[in-house]
C-alpha cells in the first residue's frame, strides 16, 4: 500500500469506530501475525487502560486473600477494556494453541458482558456474601440479568474457584509464589 501510494501508513484501524485506531509498526503486526504475539503492544494497551490507582487497591484486596464479586467484576471489565479474550491472546507470545482452542470452544466475548450483567443484579450482600444466594434469589438475579440460572450458576463457580486461587496465592506468599511458580498454584496429585 506504502509502494502504491508513495504515503508512509501512520494509523491502522483495528476496528469498527473511530477510537479503534492504533499508531502503525510493522515488526509489531508481522509478529502477531507470525503468532509470536505481540508483548509491547499488551503492555502499552494495559497502560492505557488500567487505573494505577485501582490496580495497587486491588493488589492490596489480593494480598489478604479477600477477593469479591465486585473485585471480579473489575476484571472482567479490565478484560473488555483490553480488547476482550481474543484481544490480548492475539498480543501474547505463544498462545497460538491455545488462541485455537478458544475459538474451537466457540466462546463468546459477549460472554464476558453477560458475567458482569449477572453480578451487578446482585445486591452488595450478595456480592459481598455468596453463601446467601438461595434458589429464589438466584432466580432474580437471572431475571434482572437476561440471563438463565444455570448461568448464574457458572458466573457462582466460577467465582468460587478464582477465590480459592486468590486464598493459595497469598498462602504461598510473594516469596513461595516466585520460588514455585504457577505450580505452586496448581492442584496436587
Amino acid at each position: 500500500m506504502r509502494q502504491i501510494t508513495g504515503k508512509p501508513i501512520k494509523l491502522m484501524g483495528v476496528g469498527e469506530k473511530i477510537d479503534a485506531l492504533e499508531g502503525f509498526h510493522p515488526d509489531r503486526i508481522a509478529g502477531r501475525i507470525l503468532g509470536m504475539g505481540d508483548v509491547v503492544g499488551l503492555v502499552e494497551k494495559a497502560a492505557e487502560s488500567i487505573d494505577r490507582e485501582e490496580a495497587e487497591k486491588m493488589a492490596a484486596r489480593l494480598q489478604t486473600g479477600a477477593f469479591t464479586l465486585d473485585d471480579m467484576a473489575a476484571q472482567l471489565r479490565q478484560i473488555r477494556k483490553m480488547g476482550g479474550m481474543s484481544g490480548l491472546m492475539g498480543m501474547m507470545p505463544g498462545v497460538g494453541k491455545i488462541k485455537n482452542q478458544l475459538k474451537e470452544a466457540n466462546i463468546d466475548e459477549r460472554m464476558l458482558k453477560r458475567q458482569e450483567a449477572i453480578i451487578s443484579s446482585m445486591t452488595r450482600l450478595e456480592r459481598r456474601d455468596i453463601r446467601v444466594l438461595n434458589a429464589s434469589r438466584r432466580r432474580r438475579i437471572a431475571l434482572g440479568a437476561g440471563s438463565t440460572v444455570q448461568e448464574v450458576n457458572r458466573v457462582l463457580k466460577q467465582y468460587q474457584e478464582m477465590q480459592t486461587m486468590m486464598k493459595k496465592v497469598k498462602k504461598l506468599g510473594e516469596k513461595g509464589l516466585a520460588r514455585q511458580g504457577l505450580q505452586g498454584l496448581l492442584p496436587r496429585r
